[in-house]
């Protein structure tokens, strides 16, 4: 019993010893546990600078010891860094007032508000009639833009925005948007199909359009005249025209959108009531297809034309002549011919066309189904004109004047030089005229011959003038035939 009691009194005196030392560092339970606690939530930071501390306490002297112990160091705080402000990016006026200040059928020049701060203005375009995305078209520095090429009688919508440069980015404002059209093409193929107591023209369908305009200037004034609505109605017939007056006509194409009307340049044209195509005849015979016609009181002179097909479009002109005739030359044998004879009007202020007809014939080397060869005399009655050849070329061409029409008129037919004569008398009932050169074709009473008693020759001269049935020639054109044409050639007349 007293064994165990000194063993016991021993223990407790060294857990006495024990306490009194750990007390003397300074900590008490609570303040480790309250250390404890701190060490655990400090921050990263805080804790690698306790475990620098700790390493230098290992080996710093017990008083260093003593006097961090007694005044631990507080935890740093590191104060926490504000982020930069950025600079907003500068904004983008937007374009105002486009307006469009061309009127072609093929561009659109369009014009602007300057923004200010503006480095440059993109230009977008979108053909409304035919897409539906918008397309860029340019980058420009100005508030203008010329845009082309673009299509005729088109609704375009165009877009503008303004940009900047920034930072080496592009900032593109927001775009305005213009709707508008070019104009219509200006009509074109305008044409006359009738010129009487009605004018009649067309011109081509122009597909684009809404409709046309008709203007009419009469006696110097001008006037809208006719409206026509849909692009193929392309024909206009006007029946308020009286005979020989003179009609301007202006043809325009327009279209309407947008609460504008879009308007094509005009083709104009230029009527004279009843300039219209003569009646005429045409025939054949010796190689040539020969044309006659009936005078148009309002024409002054006559084009012929001329094509080997039957297209209207292909007709070239050959002559233009004061006359109411034209003959070819020598054309192919066997081939078809179109003709076309059309009287104008020709004075100081200009040339007024009338319309025409057409004829054709096929070329014959024949004359009243008999071969002729390449020497001979050919005699127009209608034409009063003369024409001899001699192996093929032309040596004379000239005017006439043949028998009285419907008194004594010169025989048509196929006929023969039977003789010539100089210096001779033509005698008959009631006259005697004295003719330097004769050559007889029908026995002693029809020939050819000088008259000197006549100052002009050719048409209408036969008509109420003519002669006892001979054929009358200028001297000079006489005398040069019986030099050239022997006796015995054909003497043709028709």
């Amino acid at each position: 019993m007293k064994g165990t009691s000194k063993i016991l009194l021993c223990v407790l005196l060294a857990f006495v010893l024990t306490f009194s030392a750990i007390g003397s560092v300074g900590f008490s339970a609570a303040e480790l546990q309250e250390s404890a606690a701190s060490t655990e939530a400090a921050p990263a930071e805080s804790q690698e600078l306790a475990a620098v501390s700790a390493e230098r306490n290992d080996t710093a002297p017990a008083a260093a010891t003593e006097a961090q112990t007694e005044a631990p160091a507080e935890t740093p705080t590191v104060a926490p860094t504000e982020a930069p402000t950025e600079e907003p990016a500068p904004t983008v006026g937007k374009v105002k007032n486009i307006s469009r200040d061309s009127f072609d059928s093929d561009r659109c020049l369009l014009n602007w508000d300057k923004v200010p701060g503006a480095d440059g203005y993109y230009v977008y375009y979108l053909n409304a009639d035919d897409h539906k995305n918008f397309s860029r078209f340019a980058d420009v520095k100005t508030n203008s833009c010329n845009v082309k090429p673009l299509r005729q009688g088109t609704q375009y919508h165009f877009k503008v925005s303004a940009y900047i440069k920034y930072k080496g980015k592009i900032i593109e404002g927001e775009p305005t948007l213009k709707k508008t059209a070019t104009q219509p093409a200006q009509v074109t193929g305008l044409t006359k199909w009738r010129s009487s107591d009605v004018l009649e023209m067309e011109w081509d369908y122009n597909y684009r359009a809404t409709g046309y305009r008709i203007y009419r200037t009469v006696g110097g004034v001008e006037s809208l005249y006719k409206v026509i609505r849909g692009a193929r109605n392309t024909s206009f017939s006007d029946y308020s025209v009286t005979q020989g007056r003179f009609y301007k006509y202006r043809v325009k194409s327009f279209r309407e959108l947008y609460d504008t009307s879009y308007s094509s340049d005009a083709d104009s044209i230029m009527f004279r009531a009843g300039l219209c195509g003569p009646d005429y005849s045409i025939t054949s015979r010796l190689g040539r297809v020969n044309l006659t016609w009936n005078a148009n009181r309002y024409a002054t002179h006559y084009e012929v034309y001329y094509s080997t097909s039957p297209n209207n479009s292909s007709f070239v002109k050959l002559f233009t002549t004061p006359r109411l005739y034209y003959n070819t030359t020598r054309l192919t044998p066997g081939k078809t011919y179109y003709f076309r004879v059309r009287p104008i009007y020709v004075d100081s202020d200009g040339t007024v066309t009338g319309t025409s007809n057409k004829k054709s014939a096929r070329v014959t080397t024949t004359a009243y189904g008999d071969y002729v060869g390449d020497t001979y005399i050919e005699i127009s009655i209608d034409q009063q004109h003369m024409w001899a050849y001699k192996n093929g070329r032309q040596v004379e061409s000239t005017e006439i004047v043949t028998g009285n029409k419907g008194d004594n008129d010169t025989p048509k037919g196929y006929y023969h030089i039977l003789s010539k004569s100089t210096d001779i008398y033509l005698n008959g009932p009631g006259y005697s005229s004295f003719v330097n050169y004769w050559m007889a074709f029908i026995g002693s009473s029809y020939g050819i011959h000088d008259a000197s008693w006549r100052s002009s020759f050719g048409n209408p001269i036969y008509k109420g003038n003519g002669s006892h049935g001979c054929v009358n020639t200028p001297y000079y054109a006489v005398q040069n035939i019986y030099y050239s044409i022997p006796t015995g050639s054909p003497v043709i007349i028709y």
